[in-house]
């Protein structure tokens, strides 16, 4: 059977076309074709390319916590559960995997056509691209952290990594897997390309900038363990005029500045499961964390059915942020055995998440503690932010995951175990994407 691009991007051209309607003129031959600026400006608005993370990423990590019968075939069980196979209905776009190959064929469309775009400048046609490369580097790296091995530079030349797609012809062939190394070596350049050309600042924050580049390379590097550059691009990044939310001046989370307004937020990437993550659980071990004195569980967790995560108002955002990039910066620190650095940076941003009246600074006496307080408070900080899979995927790599465990409550029954470096932590490619591509290669 033949190799088709259609089911990498799961036939979702009709949709496309309908969607852009109302800004595109339709040519003789029956092809939409962008001509204007304007008209790229409006797919990078367009809900495909800002709602742009995949929610199921949420259910399979150790933050959150379900009820699901072991009979149970929805996508939340099968996230939740670790399944192979993850898809509900193979006739129907897979998940993840349809969703983000889709925001990579509008971002094709954007960047093999957007320099001929007209009623435009040369400048204002290579920030469009770059924004295109941007989205479509975060794209291929969440479909990463889903299909493909942690990254272990010992053997990312071998281990498959992702078809990687630059048409946005959807009849042409598809492409092999590409390996490991090449996928992330491709998402490191295409994001640097894009750095040279995006603005300090944009019309949104949906919209592309320089600062939210070099976001995205530092988050990268850390997935890479590649602290040095992990750390350089989150210093970039918070170059960017910005401010951290002191929690002791909220009472409630309702009283946050709106997403689009929210210092804290470099890149808003949003979820079309307008769901998530508030009504999503709180595991046990995820509460463990927080205590009476931390501002982020008294403002953010409520209490249904068990302490479950309240939000701010406007969309949630699972994109980067600039204490993400703090973070980073820690771990980097705390890695290259500068403890003064690492605790430095960890207790500025707890200054600003705990109580006042009970605030002591953290202390380390040696690297590994200091990387210990680092890790604990990243996992507070970014809880349900969309980076846990990711970072249980490297910190397992790292020998640092312990055996995850999910049981029923109601009966004690073990429903199921993620063991230290199970093959569970890397999702089979769809079986519908299989079906049609029947030479691809499998996990």
């Amino acid at each position: 059977m033949k190799k088709t691009l259609s089911y990498i991007f799961s036939a979702l051209l009709l949709m496309s076309i309908v969607s852009c309607k109302d800004f595109l003129e339709v040519k003789p031959k029956g092809v939409i074709l962008p001509e204007k600026l304007s008209d790229y400006g409006n797919i990078l608005n367009s809900l495909t390319m800002t709602q742009t993370f995949p929610d199921a990423l949420l259910f399979c990590t150790d933050d959150f916590y379900g009820e699901y019968s072991p009979i149970d075939p929805s996508m939340q069980a099968n996230m939740f559960l670790w399944r192979e196979t993850i898809d509900i209905n193979d006739q129907v776009s897979p998940i993840i995997w349809g969703q983000l190959y889709r925001v990579i064929y509008d971002a094709n469309v954007i960047i093999n056509n957007a320099m001929k775009a007209t009623e435009a400048t040369d400048q204002q046609r290579k920030q469009v691209l770059a924004e295109a490369l941007l989205v479509r580097s975060d794209a291929y790296f969440n479909l990463l952290t889903a299909f493909a091995k942690a990254y272990d530079p010992a053997t990312a030349a071998k281990d498959p990594g992702l078809p990687l797609v630059t048409s946005s012809d959807v009849t042409g062939t598809a492409p092999q897997r590409s390996r490991l190394q090449v996928t992330l070596d491709t998402i490191i350049n295409n994001t640097i390309q894009a750095a040279q050309h995006l603005p300090v600042n944009n019309i949104n924050r949906y919209r592309g900038t320089q600062a939210a580049a070099y976001g995205l390379l530092s988050r990268v590097y850390l997935y890479m363990a590649d602290y040095p550059n992990a750390a350089k691009y989150a210093e970039l990044g918070l170059k960017m005029s910005h401010e951290l939310l002191n929690y002791n001046s909220y009472t409630t989370i309702r009283a946050f500045p709106v997403t689009d307004l929210n210092p804290e937020i470099l890149w808003q990437r949003a979820s079309s499961n307008y769901a998530v993550p508030g009504q999503l659980l709180y595991s046990d071990d995820l509460k463990t964390y927080f205590n009476s004195s931390d501002l982020r569980s008294l403002l953010t967790f409520t209490n249904a059915k068990g302490l479950n995560r309240a939000t701010p108002p406007g969309r949630a955002n699972f994109g980067i942020t600039f204490q993400e990039l703090y973070l980073n910066a820690a771990e980097a620190a705390a890695r290259d055995r500068n403890v003064p650095k690492a605790m430095g940076i960890i207790n500025d941003l707890r200054k600003k998440r705990i109580k006042t009246a009970d605030y002591q600074d953290l202390t380390a006496s040696d690297p590994e503690t200091a990387l210990v307080i680092v890790l604990a408070e990243r996992r507070r900080e970014l809880a349900y932010s969309g980076q846990r899979w990711m970072d249980m995927k490297r910190l397992d790599k790292d020998g640092r995951m312990t055996e995850v465990i999910r049981i029923d409550k109601k009966t004690g029954a073990v429903l199921a175990t993620l063991k230290p470096h199970s093959k569970q932590y890397t999702f089979q490619i769809p079986v519908r994407v299989r079906t049609f591509n029947p030479d691809m290669e499998i996990n």
